[in-house]
């Protein structure tokens, strides 16, 4: 998945507007593996219908197209969600296309890129399920990604590209954001914390015999980062934390986001009942900031309000968790990156982890969006991979 920002439709060839409309399509997979049939509006195949429901069924992604989108009912998640494939199905390029060579041609591009990744599913002693999918020489160093919670490893897709030829690199991702929801209760008997989660690191790292891994924290992974590192040094050799959001007590500032996300998790994790009727509140009016490209993958813990509901707990945990204690216990190399201007976690947290881990390298950008950590820019792959021979 490229993040980087799209062709106009205009000037797609029918090649590139078919490779989008399948990413777009893609995006909304690990959400209808969790809930089943998902419903955006009718207003999402306005030009090519017959061609998106073809491609969905090549990839056995169960969409429909029948979801509210006047008046009162309208919710602006389901708006966000359907909005890749929106804009996707209006490229030129899709015009006159027949239904049964884009089914063919989206089932060609899901099995090529399927060929390179393995996928790997960590039973854990409480039952949970952790999900993990790798690509790379299976003899190669390790690159292991703590990412957020509840966004999917697509999100994290450009990193697996990226180092592929050289590393083995791993996505694990967060307990209760994969797999069908069969009995909602599993998910808090299973727990959610931020000891559940390096847990679910450390015992994929022993599943897949990976030796001392390469520990990429990304956002809010990076807690479960760092505290998989200071727990088991013999398994992670190595760390790089890419635009921290942590609980620092006045070590570091927080922006306006880290203090109202935080806020917003308490009140939605409270209980489900409050989870639903503080989700239907957030998607009564216009979801700001939705990232163009990848919006579908950020709004999924959204999406209904039981993905809400475990969005809040395994997230809320993460951004209460003192990482202070941890840090003092943290001994490996260590690279941190962030920029001067993220608004969303404050690059003061990463100049603290910098400061404080010995011997840590810290490289700040001048300007970056905090979604810029999962970009895997030339640059990036640059820092992260003269980090990991120097």
């Amino acid at each position: 998945m490229d993040l980087r920002t799209r062709r106009p439709a205009g000037t797609a060839d029918r090649d590139t507007a078919l490779a989008d409309l399948v990413d777009a399509v893609r995006q909304l997979e690990g959400l209808t593996a969790q809930v089943g049939p998902f419903a955006l509006g009718s207003e999402v195949c306005d030009t090519a219908p017959e061609v998106v429901a073809a491609v969905c069924r090549a990839l056995d992604v169960p969409l429909t197209f029948d979801a509210p989108s006047r008046g009162r009912e309208r919710d602006h998640a389901v708006v966000a969600l359907g909005a890749e494939i929106q804009r996707a199905q209006r490229a030129p390029g899709l015009a006159g296309l027949d239904p049964a060579d884009a089914a063919a041609e989206a089932r060609r591009r899901y099995e090529r890129e399927e060929a390179g990744h393995r996928w790997h599913a960590v039973r854990r002693p409480d039952g949970t399920t952790v999900t993990a999918v790798e690509a790379g020489p299976a003899d190669a160093p390790c690159v292991l990604l703590s990412a957020p919670c509840g966004m999917g490893y697509r999100l994290s897709l450009p990193w697996l590209a990226a180092l592929r030829s050289s590393y083995r690199c791993v996505i694990v991702e967060a307990r209760g954001t994969s797999g069908r929801i069969a009995d909602p209760a599993d998910f808090d008997r299973r727990g959610y914390g931020v000891g559940d989660q390096v847990g679910d690191l450390l015992a994929t790292v022993d599943a897949l015999a990976t030796g001392p891994v390469h520990l990429m924290g990304l956002c809010a992974g990076v807690a479960v980062a760092l505290e998989a590192a200071a727990r088991a040094p013999d398994r992670v050799g190595s760390l790089s934390l890419w635009h921290a959001d942590l609980e620092l007590g006045a070590e570091a500032e927080k922006t306006d986001h880290q203090v109202n996300l935080r806020a917003m998790l308490d009140l939605g994790g409270e209980s489900r009942d409050t989870a639903a009727w503080l989700r239907d509140k957030l998607t009564a009016g216009q979801m700001t900031g939705v990232p163009e490209g990848l919006g579908p993958l950020v709004v999924r813990p959204y999406a209904t309000a039981e993905l809400f509901y475990r969005y809040a707990k395994l997230t809320g945990a993460t951004m209460h968790w003192d990482s202070r204690p941890t840090v003092a216990r943290v001994s490996q190399p260590c690279l941190v990156v962030t920029s001067a201007d993220d608004s969303t976690a404050h690059p003061a947290g990463s100049r603290w982890l910098a400061a404080t881990v010995p011997g840590a390298r810290l490289v700040e950008a001048e300007h970056g969006h905090h979604l810029d950590a999962f970009r895997a820019t030339p640059a990036q792959v640059s820092w992260l991979t003269s980090f990991l021979v120097s």
